[in-house]
């Protein structure tokens, strides 16, 4: 049979028979779209067709790419532009450097006048020793710029702490080192940004440490140090910080002449004297008391001396060493 074209009638073709009354593929389950749809389906597919050769043109390219990568803030200067400490003159220090140097964490005698005037927390969490005293928790910082081995002088500062011969005689305390929030806080520094920020070194301070901290309890995470900026100059030592000049560190002091294990040693326990309130006193013969200012020259007949209790054993308590890989989150 032929088609018949007619504009009224609708046909379709199963099995080599036209029918009227149904459309075409109807037996199929398939039924032709109208004109506007397919026109919609054809360009909705060229553009798919479009979009897919540019994301694939593309997509090599962007895997290429590096990420971005947002900077992170750089730490505030603490030091105060506008003030300028008054600073003598220092001599070079042209003496051979030994192994206590080495444990003390000295690399050079080349002492830099100025750092960074930024400073980096030693990071490491010591484990309190049972059955010894009252914890104290440490941290130790040193200024950037400085080329010092800073866990060598957070281990030496700690050694010295720990001594039975100083503040925690008898084993009353245990001085542990934290990198996060701390009862003290020890800062080594350039000549320049230590007297900046401590201007007074010999000022007692009335607060003690912060709070009482018990040996199974563990540090928080460190709060930001002050900064510069503020109407009033920074004044660390004010605030109970033993800080400690790098140059004073390695050139020592003249009354100790060249017992440089004892002029360090006198530097970390008189400024903690004084964070515990304690003043400068006069020197008594035969022998100096740890709170006599023995950084300038002492009377005749008075012998130095770093110790608060100079009596006692040497021989140290257990000092709490950081334990590896062991570190508080700073905020």
């Amino acid at each position: 049979m032929t088609s018949v074209n007619r504009a009224d009638v609708t046909f379709t073709y199963r099995r080599g028979v036209f029918r009227r009354g149904s459309r075409l593929f109807a037996g199929r389950g398939i039924a032709l779209p109208r004109p506007a749809i397919t026109l919609s389906v054809i360009a909705a597919a060229l553009l798919l067709g479009l979009g897919a050769g540019w994301f694939s043109a593309t997509l090599p390219d962007m895997l290429a790419a590096e990420p971005s990568v947002t900077p992170s803030p750089s730490p505030s200067s603490m030091l105060d532009e506008a003030t300028e400490p008054s600073i003598d003159p220092l001599a070079p220090i042209t003496r051979t450097l030994g192994t206590d140097d080495a444990a003390a964490g000295i690399l050079t005698a080349d002492v830099p006048l100025r750092g960074e005037g930024t400073f980096t927390v030693v990071p490491g969490v010591g484990v309190p020793t049972a059955a010894t005293g009252d914890v104290r928790w440490v941290s130790v910082t040193v200024e950037d710029g400085l080329d010092v081995d800073a866990e060598a002088f957070r281990d030496y500062v700690m050694s010295i702490l720990n001594d039975n011969r100083a503040w925690g005689s008898g084993r009353a305390i245990q001085y542990v080192p934290t990198d996060g929030v701390a009862d003290y806080r020890v800062m080594l520094a350039s000549p320049y940004t230590s007297a900046a920020l401590c201007p007074n070194p010999h000022e007692a301070v009335v607060a003690g440490p912060v709070a009482e901290v018990s040996p199974s309890a563990s540090p928080e995470a460190a709060s930001p140090s002050p900064t510069a900026g503020s109407d009033e100059p920074v004044d660390l030592c004010a605030g109970g910080v033993v800080m400690v000049s790098l140059y004073d560190w390695t050139a020592g002091f003249d009354s100790y002449s060249d017992d440089y294990a004892g002029a360090r040693a006198y530097q970390v326990l008189h400024r903690m004297g004084h964070v515990r309130g304690l003043d400068d006193v006069a020197c008594e013969p035969p022998r100096a008391d740890a709170m006599v200012n023995q950084a300038e020259p002492l009377a005749e007949g008075c012998e130095p001396n770093p110790w608060p209790f100079p009596d006692a054993s040497p021989t140290l308590e257990a000092v709490p060493t950081p334990t590896a890989g062991a570190t508080t989150d700073a905020s």
